[in-house]
């Protein structure tokens, strides 16, 4: 992470997200009702002045960031079953100028301002620092580090067997943004009752055994392989992302032995999974750790880096570099290139060479 100097005073405009019709039923298991919350506009934004200098005597209590709602941060403190529904304070202490002011996952400092009947508000007032970190590329051309969830161990990416199938340039992005970030990548390949599992086993062998990924087996339909992917996610912070319709509102829902989230069927028209779950949120465990779910992403727009680094992303390459005519070798149009060689060689993965390309082409764009 890039850490940029951000002197007293620079105001940064903050858009804010649309609220969705489906917060209710979340906001309710935080005991919150979206009523409460203010109406906010796609055009509306509020200024925020960022502070590096630490202000973490201004802050009463410190606490984890659990779910966002509107220009609202659900914070659980620490040593505490209490949710505290906060805003953002007017001058803010963070070290994070080109990134997401906040992210769900954040640990931060708050004070409480009122308590009401049936809520508990206060104003946050400074950011730690994010260990770890799930983000992508943010829309337009001044885009920014949009942060997906951050200070968790573990990202599970889901995809499905079919209803839609797995996309494995996608699963190669969230790789990359998984190394970016400090994240364990594990691979849950859900929806397995709908294809033939040594067919998927062997069309994904690259990732198992030339990457050493992790990947679970499972069927929320047939309850197939739940155990191993329970045991896989105890005492760990693992956030869940993928694509919409490849089941992860359900796996959460079996694994935690709750309704906790709502499901949705896959669009006829387009094959792709209606969104149900509409922002981030993270279910804690009794034992410490705890499930983040996460909007489903058709895309995920790589942050900060060069199109002559992507190469070095993906470590199936690794041995064949030093191998290689020039020591610039971008691996897609110069003579004597050892990863091509290895390509037609059958030493790396065909498909993996293929995204490799198309995350370089777009990374120039």
């Amino acid at each position: 992470m890039k850490k940029k100097n951000v002197e007293f005073g620079k105001k940064t405009r903050i858009k804010q997200r649309k609220l969705y019709t489906e917060e209710d039923n979340w906001l309710e298991e935080l005991g919150v009702s979206s009523s409460q919350l203010e109406s906010v506009s796609k055009k509306s934004s509020t200024r925020t002045l960022l502070k590096k200098t630490d202000d973490s005597g201004k802050a009463k209590e410190f606490g984890r960031v659990l779910a966002m709602g509107g220009r609202n941060w659900y914070v659980q403190p620490f040593n505490s079953d209490e949710i505290i529904e906060c805003m953002s304070a007017g001058t803010l202490s963070s070290m994070y100028s080109d990134s997401s002011l906040l992210a769900v996952g954040d640990i931060v400092g708050f004070q409480r301002i009122e308590q009401e009947k049936d809520s508990l508000k206060g104003l946050i007032v400074q950011v730690g620092e994010r260990t770890t970190r799930l983000s992508r590329r943010g829309i337009g051309k001044q885009s920014t580090e949009q942060v997906i969830i951050s200070n968790a161990d573990q990202l599970l990416i889901v995809m499905s067997a079919a209803d839609p199938f797995y996309n494995k340039r996608l699963i190669d992005r969230y790789l990359i943004a998984a190394e970016q970030g400090g994240l364990n990548p594990l691979l849950c390949i859900n929806k397995i009752e709908l294809m033939d599992k040594a067919f998927i086993k062997d069309d994904l062998n690259v990732y198992s055994q030339s990457l050493d990924i992790k990947i679970i087996f499972t069927s929320v339909k047939r309850r197939i392989g739940l155990g191993p992917l329970k045991k896989a996610l105890t005492g760990h912070i693992t956030v869940l992302s993928g694509p919409s319709g490849v089941g992860k509102s359900s796996l959460i829902n079996a694994l935690t032995g709750e309704k906790l989230q709502k499901t949705g069927s896959v669009s006829t028209r387009t094959l792709k999974g209606r969104h149900i779950t509409s922002s981030v949120r993270i279910f804690p465990f009794s034992d410490g750790g705890g499930l983040a779910d996460t909007p489903g992403l058709r895309e995920l727009g790589l942050w900060d880096i060069h199109p002559d680094d992507a190469a070095f992303y993906f470590h199936d390459f690794d041995p064949f570099f030093h191998q290689c005519k020039f020591t610039s070798c971008t691996h897609r149009h110069e003579p004597d290139c050892a990863i091509k060689n290895a390509v037609q060689q059958g030493n790396i993965d065909e498909d993996r060479y293929q995204s490799y390309l198309n995350i370089a082409e777009s990374l120039e764009e």
